[in-house]
């Protein structure tokens, strides 16, 4: 079994929190979204290697640019690691400016995987940060990329699916996710947006009670247990839970 966390940092915004948070944990792997390339020194002295990490966008904010894109760092040597583009492929970095809704999809998508051995189990983690819509309405956009990323994780056989899928269940893009495979987040949540953080929890708070966008999907022959949000890390929930193999019988 290993304990996995996955979350959405917002960038550099609050690492003050995030990083207390995941020394407390300790969790033996980590999906970040929106993971800023300068800052994963902090991380990798917090987990001792380097993530394997792929870049998503340039942003511009606050008179500063950062890249950011998807992290996944690990306590334990990766077995192998792989990146497939549904939108983009990676020869180049999109600009997008902060607070722009008109440039929010200015990104590379992907979905970023590896396989990493604890105790002689090797577990498959596949994380992604998919295509957002305004107020998480679907778009042919979304329909598209998530054909191809259903076509990207075909090839993966049986993983864990973690990351910010900027759909929120109950949804066109979401049921269509958790018709290919298991929803782990317990039903008695009804947002993973963090209405105290979040950027629209001031002007359209009532918005965001039914937002549940982040997931953790699991196939066939992956477990996942002891499933909770945690809120007050980021704007986002961080999702966290235990991942074990399913007994062959």
């Amino acid at each position: 079994m290993i304990s996995l966390v996955s979350l959405n940092v917002e960038r550099s915004k609050h690492l003050d929190v995030v990083i207390p948070f995941l020394k407390e944990r300790q969790p033996d792997v980590v999906c970040l979204q929106e993971l800023c390339e300068a800052d994963i020194p902090v991380y990798t002295e917090l987990f001792g290697m380097p993530p394997f990490f792929n870049r998503g966008t340039k942003q511009f904010a606050e008179s500063e640019a950062k890249v950011e894109g998807i992290g996944i760092f690990s306590r334990f040597p990766f077995i192998r690691t792989h990146v497939e583009y549904y939108c983009g492929d990676g020869t180049t970095v999109p600009e997008s400016v902060s607070r722009d809704p008109n440039t929010f999809n200015k990104s590379n998508r992907f979905v970023a995987t590896c396989d990493v051995e604890k105790d002689g189990e090797i577990f498959r983690i596949a994380t992604t940060h998919f295509t957002w819509t305004p107020k998480g309405e679907p778009s042919e956009r979304q329909r598209t990329d998530l054909e191809a990323m259903f076509l990207i994780l075909e090839g993966y056989q049986q993983f864990v699916l973690a990351g910010d899928f900027n759909a929120p269940r109950g949804g066109e893009i979401f049921t269509k996710i958790t018709d290919h495979y298991f929803d782990n987040i317990p039903p008695y949540y009804k947002t993973s947006l963090d209405i105290n953080i979040h950027r629209s929890g001031v002007e359209r708070r009532h918005e965001l009670f039914d937002k549940m966008v982040d997931g953790l999907f699991t196939t066939a022959d992956y477990r996942a247990s002891d499933v909770q949000l945690v809120f007050g890390v980021s704007d986002h929930a961080a999702v966290v839970g235990n991942i074990s193999k399913r007994a062959v019988s």
